[in-house]
């Protein structure tokens, strides 16, 4: 995907989440931070797996798993800002025989990025309702060799680093939410990770292999409403 599709995407996605933030008179200028309409109503952290696809799907490590989280501010009961970042967890590995200096036939890829967090949601109130998040940052790839050490006490593991470069992220997802209790919803949805500026000689085409769909379940735990106190009768 070249760069002006991601700064359209982006630009979008912006524009989507500023206009929904917040509902102003028509007359009056509309900004992303007011200080009488954008108010503090919650906070949240939620842990996330997510199963994605890498490399087109082709071959045994065609598909695999990312751990990770994030966490938030809200404001509103609708928009929230922060940040979260995700590692993959699954083997992934490639055949570099073709490459004499190094001639290994099961080298490993890492990945992981993060960034900032943006998210709408659509009716928090109702029992299910939707989600609208959206990740922009960065993160990092290799190409590296797992290596065994033992020692007469201890064995541990540790490795070789072919090479390795940084890359910018930018996810879009949606998801459906179910709030469990006054502190617990449960998201189960879509993203589609889009990779950029990734430079591997032995992974080629590495953007393309990283960039691809990913579907999540999360549970967030927190305060998604700001509790109200109750006025003292005398």
């Amino acid at each position: 995907m070249d760069m002006k599709k991601i700064i359209t995407l982006i630009l979008l996605a912006v524009m989507v989440q500023v206009g929904f933030a917040q509902e102003e008179p028509v007359n009056e200028m509309k900004t992303l931070i007011t200080g009488k309409k954008l108010k503090f109503t919650g906070i949240f952290a939620s842990p996330e797996l997510k199963g994605t696809i890498f490399n087109d799907g082709e071959g045994k490590d065609g598909y695999g798993f990312m751990v990770g989280g994030r966490m938030g501010i809200i404001f509103n009961n609708k928009f929230s800002i922060g940040a979260g970042g995700y590692g993959l967890t699954t083997d992934h590995r490639i055949d570099l025989t073709g490459f004499p200096e190094i001639n290994d036939p099961e080298a490993r890829i890492g990945f992981g990025y993060g960034g900032l967090v943006l998210e709408y949601t659509f009716f928090s109130n109702k029992l299910i309702h939707f989600t609208i998040p959206m990740l922009i940052g960065g993160g990092s790839a290799s190409v590296y060799k797992d290596i065994n050490i033992t020692d007469d006490n201890f064995d541990w593991d540790d490795f070789d680093n072919y090479e390795s470069t940084g890359l910018f992220v930018i996810e879009p997802g949606v998801n459906v939410e179910l709030n469990l209790t006054k502190f617990m919803r449960l998201d189960l949805g879509a993203s589609y990770r889009m990779v950029q500026f990734s430079e591997l000689d032995y992974l080629p085409d590495s953007d393309d292999k990283f960039s691809n769909l990913a579907v999540n379940a999360s549970l967030k735990l927190g305060l998604f409403q700001k509790i109200k106190k109750e006025k003292k009768t005398n």
